[in-house]
């Protein structure tokens, strides 16, 4: 049996493809997402799995601890606006309640640790199965304003939910069984956390195996590997297309992302910025030669993907690919030209970030207890 993909472009469009297989679903209803918030898109997505729960349908949730931190996009440096926060996730806390009133078993993951040091250990996997038939996979959270980001999740259906559901139930009961091994031929699926990232590997091999093309979407791409494989990648002749935020929400990564635009100044690379949805995108996805590709949760920001559980599903589908050449084509359309900026500065900052966390992850793997709840 074969695997079938769909492609959801924007919440809208996945929302109510979930609204309309939801009805259907009689058994279990498990969700999975790094951000579920309380406002209005949050109420709309927690009266469906209700709904379903009320009539008997074993419904839970998996959701990182991060919504108690960062909600609205703001950080908690931002002092003017810590009111409002604590206002939003006082009604994301109301609506978990309410959620667990109606029959929801919700799990926390990743507690942020004290003065939240644990906060880059986040389980930023988003995923949504249902009856052990049908999955949905992506980048989309539960929110207000990551609805309106440009993003798609993909529906699933055919051998690879039992792997996906392995994964969700696995973490369920308290630790992740490990997806490590890409198959030889076919579809298949990745997990990585903290020590352990084969969803890089994966995509660094595809990046070395490309003869012809290479396209990546992604919200934060950035790391001295990702940036040198594209770069012997573009000396060898593969023509590089990189999609990113034409401004990205998170103000650091603006800075960081400079360098990469000077390192990857190559005839064989063009990097866009796309415009749309407030000149955001939040999709990822990696496409190769035209016939083998990737999507999931990873960003492809290699600072966050050593510290984060990801999930990504790898495949050759001839008509999913199609989907995807469709989206590229449409996204290029909605962005512009990105020239290498003439100066860059702070990289430094990222590279010592990014050594610190491998070093730390070391010590803190070394701690049964941490590695049980953080990986």
């Amino acid at each position: 049996m074969s695997n079938t993909f769909k492609l959801l472009v924007g919440a809208d469009a996945f929302v109510k493809e979930f609204a309309a297989c939801i009805s259907a679903c009689h058994k279990n209803l498990y969700v999975q997402f790094s951000t579920f918030e309380g406002d209005a898109s949050g109420q709309a997505f927690a009266n469906l799995l209700m709904e379903r729960a009320q009539h008997g349908v074993d419904g839970r949730m998996l959701l990182d601890y991060y919504s108690d931190v960062v909600l609205s996009d703001i950080y908690p440096i931002f002092i003017h606006k810590m009111r409002q926060v604590r206002q939003e996730r006082a009604q994301t806390h109301q609506l978990l309640q309410t959620m667990r009133q109606q029959g929801i078993q919700i799990q926390r993951t990743a507690p942020p640790g004290p003065l939240g040091i644990y906060m880059l250990h986040r389980d930023h996997k988003k995923m949504v199965i249902l009856d052990d038939h049908t999955a949905f996979v992506g980048g989309i959270n539960i929110s207000d304003h990551n609805y309106a980001w440009h993003d798609f999740m993909v529906k699933i259906e055919g051998p690879l939910v039992h792997d996906l559901l392995e994964d969700f139930c696995s973490t369920w009961n308290g630790e992740t069984r490990p997806f490590d091994v890409p198959a030889a031929h076919g579809d298949f699926v990745l997990n990585q956390c903290a020590g352990r990232y084969p969803i890089f590997d994966e995509i660094l091999a595809m990046v070395d195996r490309a003869k012809e093309s290479i396209v990546i979407e992604s919200p934060y791409l950035l790391g001295d590997n990702i940036e040198n494989a594209l770069a012997a990648a573009a000396e060898r002749g593969v023509k590089v297309t990189i999609i990113m935020p034409s401004l990205s929400n998170k103000w650091l990564y603006r800075f960081w992302v400079r360098t990469l635009r000077r390192r990857l100044n190559h005839p064989n690379v063009t990097i866009y910025g796309y415009q749309g949805a407030h000149h955001m995108t939040h999709a990822k996805l990696v496409l190769v030669d035209q016939h083998w590709a990737t999507f999931g949760s990873l960003n492809m920001f290699e600072l966050e993907g050593s510290t984060q559980k990801e999930l990504n599903v790898f495949t050759s589908n001839a008509d999913f690919i199609t989907q995807l050449q469709r989206l590229i084509q449409t996204d290029l359309e909605k962005s512009v030209v990105l020239p290498p900026p003439r100066y860059a500065f702070g990289r430094f900052t990222y590279r010592a970030a990014y050594d610190f966390f491998i070093w730390w992850n070391k010590r803190l793997l070394k701690n049964p207890q941490w590695k049980a709840a953080y990986c």
